[in-house]
């Protein structure tokens, strides 16, 4: 009980730091952990302990599953060799490499020790660089190669962490053995993710199409998908993943309307509310991380984490130099010194930044070996992982928005949405020349259809950002803005009856619903209109 309350008062914290936000023109989750380390430091709020099962079995399986839910399949299969380089062949490069350094310059390192430090702060968090970077303009292929690899380093880096434990715990290491340990509970999670997944289609025709129904069951799918391979010993990461991902092919013909709206406003504040909480929790850790090293060791140890991270990017900037010779050279030859190939490379290699999942990793680690003896490292393993955290957030995190704004990456989205309407306009008249009728007045309203979307296509076609389009997108944005002062004048009636006692409340729900239906579409229209004037 007393946890709870120690939550609920963070969570109005949160609320409070997330209205001041746009003042401070800071990324929410370096805000979030500035604001937690200023809490821990002056202790106005009680820390919450940040217990490993709360992070892996309840804020990891949501946080994955919305990721791999919004990952498109096809981009993901597109640039699956970065990915894989990224997610696997990096994260365990990084652990071998700074589990030699560590082996070599802090005292009373042991192999599985330092091994054990290298998984942890290996993989980057799946949310840090993507909350970050979420608001500021990324190519496509930019932002598909920063989210798969965060579905996936999570899962390597786990799997070589449990292996360095059992060989501290147990004192014996195989390197083969741990080898097959990888490709079974990668395959395992894979084959459970696929299994759930294709499982929930088959059932999926029981719900009778109640949206609640539906939206409850998906909620539950990545827990039970994450708690059932963790205890088959298979990789719960994986697993959810790729249950995400059959959900997510499948999602436009699965679901209906009104499910799909359903969850994905659930989602949205759920994974919205998970990431602040995290963020802000994880700032507040350091009084319990440092309660347990002596004040004389304090300098050397924040070195070592500062080494560390320096460490980390040169790795990361060492193998990501690689990525030109899947870059299309050709298509490049004609542009100038700094090509989109040097441009992914840089902002790649910048974004690195770690999080919850290393910390939870670090906590994880067992007080004691199997024989009982009490496992002497652990307390600096724990300092070390937080300052390292602290650091890539701190310096990377601050820097990022900066430097992608100063390089100003390509951006094709506003032509590959015009690209997107042109083929629907065209599918649509399509459909419609097909279309019979059995009387006049269907007759009438299908040459009316067609003369509407055939003006809708003429008009896109058309648009080349000169005047006479800049001046229809005014005068739509005029319409568009008339249009949402009208429903604001219905809702302020609505209000004025119901505080009167005119109508009934279930009457006056119903006309706020197709109200914010309304409202909503005129939004998403302006917006669209936003976009193709600049």
């Amino acid at each position: 009980m007393v946890e709870l309350e120690k939550i609920i008062w963070i969570s109005i914290i949160l609320i409070i730091i997330i209205s001041v936000k746009d003042k401070i023109k800071l990324a929410l989750p370096l805000l979030l952990v500035i604001a937690g380390l200023i809490l821990s430091l002056t202790q106005l709020v009680p820390s919450v302990d940040m217990s490993p099962e709360m992070i892996f079995y309840v804020v990891l399986p949501p946080i994955l599953f919305d990721a791999a839910w919004n990952t498109s399949i096809p981009d993901f299969k597109k640039e699956i060799r970065k990915i894989s380089v990224l997610a696997i062949g990096l994260v365990f490069l990084t652990t071998t490499i700074i589990a030699c350094i560590v082996h070599a310059i802090i005292p009373g390192f042991s192999w599985p020790v330092a091994f054990v430090m290298g998984a942890i702060i290996a993989p980057p968090d799946a949310v840090a660089a993507t909350s970050i970077t979420k608001a500021l303009p990324l190519p496509r292929k930019l932002t598909t190669i920063l989210e798969g690899k965060s579905l996936l380093n999570d899962a390597s880096a786990l799997i070589a962490y449990k292996c360095a434990v059992v060989a501290i715990t147990s004192g014996v290491f195989s390197f083969w053995e741990a080898g097959f340990q990888f490709i079974s509970s990668s395959l395992g999670g894979i084959i459970i993710g696929l299994v759930m997944g294709f499982a929930f289609l088959k059932l999926h025709r029981h719900f009778n199409g109640s949206s609640s129904t539906e939206t409850f069951a998906v909620t539950l799918l990545p827990f039970a998908a994450y708690s059932l391979a963790e205890h088959l010993d298979c990789s719960g990461v994986l697993a959810v993943v790729i249950l995400g991902m059959v959900l997510s092919w499948n999602s436009i013909s699965l679901f209906r309307t009104e499910s799909r709206m359903q969850m994905s406003h659930f989602w949205d504040v759920a994974v919205f509310v998970l990431n602040g909480l995290m963020f802000l929790i994880l700032g507040m850790q350091l009084p319990g991380i440092i309660s347990n090293i002596p004040e004389t060791d304090l300098p050397a140890l924040i070195f070592y984490g500062l080494l560390l991270f320096v460490i980390l990017v040169a790795v990361r900037l060492c193998v990501l130099a690689l990525f030109p010779l899947f870059s299309n050279k050709t298509a490049e030859k004609k542009q100038t010194f700094l090509t989109s190939s040097k441009k992914e490379y840089i902002i790649l290699s910048w974004s690195g930044m770690r999080g919850v999942v290393s910390l939870a990793a670090a906590l994880a680690l067992p007080f004691r070996d199997d024989q009982g003896i009490v496992i002497v490292q652990r307390d600096t393993v724990l300092f070390i992982s937080f300052v390292v955290i602290i650091f890539t957030l701190l310096i990377q995190g601050l820097t990022l928005p900066r430097l992608i704004s100063m390089i100003k990456p390509s951006v094709s989205d506003k032509e590959e949405e015009k690209e997107l309407n042109l083929l629907l306009f065209k599918k649509l008249l399509s459909f419609l020349n097909d279309y019979e009728t059995d009387n006049e007045r269907d007759e009438i309203a299908l040459k009316m259809m067609v003369k509407k979307l055939e003006k809708e296509e003429i008009r896109l076609k058309k648009h080349d950002n000169n005047l006479q389009f800049s001046h229809h997108t005014a005068w739509k944005k005029a319409y568009f803005e008339l249009e949402l002062d009208l429903a604001d004048c219905q809702r302020q009636v609505l209000i004025e009856s119901y505080h009167q006692g005119a109508f009934s409340l279930e009457t006056i729900r119903k006309k706020e619903t197709e109200l914010d239906f309304w409202t909503t579409t005129i939004q998403h229209e302006i917006e669209s209109s936003g976009r193709y004037s600049e």
